[in-house]
């Protein structure tokens, strides 16, 4: 391969995120309506005599062992035949710590390039076998698009079409650990959200209207109180746009739904107009 392969490597929110409880090996068993959306990292892959990775940009990771997508590297190298190796260069534009599942997905994307260039190409069901190896989220980014996911991530049911929205997302430019934000819950505040009726709605005929009221994440009582500048900013948004915004995954990122892109663009020239959220990147964005 002499020439660069260029991966695009989307990320996600979550319309909806429960947790229904705690398993005794302490993994959480959640519910959670997955989207993928049209920001991502662009990954460049390269033949090397030696493995290398490499971050750019803003939201630019440690490159140390423990990346998850050496940890990919290495299981297809040590198990699956991968005989190769790669220089890896990934520009990131996903905000991290954000609940975006960034480094999920260049994990999954990952699989998906080393998988078409082994001799024995693994089935799709093989591949979501082993993704829960590298994180909850890896299954759910070789599918993509729009996915309920139950268990701790495993489990994934697509949903055939993509809802017709899309967001203004928001980052703060606060890092929220997932560890750190699961470390606060008891047990008493687990499966408050009505996930089946939310299922059974986004699978059958919907609104707009019923969607956005029914949106819901259980880590936002956490995440605000373990950083109160999440709230701030949540808050900041809401009072400039008069509209609720609701917080992705583990946060701490944030967005606001949309019906259509006029409303859409009303609001983001009213965000790129106000000072007041200098500190917060915002993107305009489709739901994929």
């Amino acid at each position: 391969m002499s020439d660069s392969t260029i991966i695009k490597s989307f990320a996600k929110i979550n319309l909806f995120l429960d947790i229904i409880k705690k398993r005794e090996d302490n993994y959480h068993l959640i519910e959670s309506l997955f989207h993928t959306v049209n920001l991502y990292d662009e990954i460049i892959i390269k033949e090397s005599n030696c493995y290398k990775i490499s971050t750019s940009g803003k939201y630019a990771i440690d490159d140390s062992e423990d990346n998850i997508c050496t940890k990919v590297f290495n299981y297809f190298k040590d198990n699956l035949k991968l005989k190769k190796n790669y220089d890896i260069h990934i520009k990131k534009n996903i905000p991290t710590g954000a609940g975006l599942g960034g480094g999920s997905s260049n994990a999954a994307y990952l699989m998906k390039f080393f998988n078409s260039v082994i001799d024995n190409k693994l089935s799709d069901d093989h591949l979501l076998k082993i993704a829960t190896l590298f994180g909850a989220d890896v299954s759910f980014f070789l599918i993509g698009g729009c996915c309920w996911v139950s268990g701790i991530g495993e489990i994934l049911e697509s949903i055939k079409n993509k809802l017709p929205f899309s967001i203004i997302l928001f980052y703060p430019n606060i890092h929220v650990s997932t560890k750190e934000a699961y470390s606060n819950f008891d047990s008493s505040m687990f499966d408050k959200g009505d996930f089946q009726s939310f299922k059974n709605m986004i699978k059958s005929d919907y609104s707009f209207e019923s969607v956005e009221k029914s949106l819901y994440n259980i880590f936002e009582p956490n995440v605000f109180a373990l950083k109160n500048e999440v709230f701030t900013a949540k808050k900041s948004i809401e009072n400039i746009l008069s509209k609720n915004v609701h917080m992705s995954g583990s946060g701490s990122s944030m967005f606001t739904l949309y019906k259509n892109s006029v409303d859409q663009d009303i609001d983001y020239n009213i965000l790129c107009k106000n000072n007041i959220i200098k500190n917060i990147d915002f993107y305009k964005l489709e739901l994929i």
